[in-house]
């Protein structure tokens, strides 16, 4: 490898280190990190579990945007959709549980009727 080479490997991993800054996200006083999978709440650690980090990285991470409980599962479980809505909302439930200030009025993760679940900015 020459040097020039070496340099040009060197800016490149420098800068995707830091940059890296948009593996997490900050949302009123909730913070998710991806690098780490923690989510933390007023410096409060929230316990959840793998595939629920993975469903509100995904959510937070499209905030504002609609997403089906197709899209949703053949985006977070990576696999053929099943068919299979009542688990997808019952892990939206049990986030919300966890997340939310108050789960039976949700500001985070709400629902879009007839169509499927947003993200939004909790207010």
């Amino acid at each position: 490898m020459t040097t020039l080479e070496a340099m040009v490997r060197r800016f490149i991993d420098f800068n995707q280190k830091s940059t890296d800054r948009s593996n997490e996200i900050i949302i009123d006083d909730m913070r998710i990190d991806k690098e780490n999978r923690t989510v933390k709440r007023s410096d409060n650690i929230i316990e959840l579990t793998s595939k629920e980090f993975d469903l509100l990285y995904f959510l937070a991470s499209n905030k504002g945007r609609i997403f089906t409980k197709k899209q949703i599962y053949t985006n977070v479980w990576e696999e053929d959709y099943l068919f299979d809505d009542s688990n997808i909302m019952s892990f939206i439930s049990k986030l919300r549980k966890k997340i939310e200030p108050n789960p039976e009025k949700p500001t985070y993760i709400l629902t879009v009727r007839g169509v499927g679940y947003r993200f939004s900015r909790g207010e």
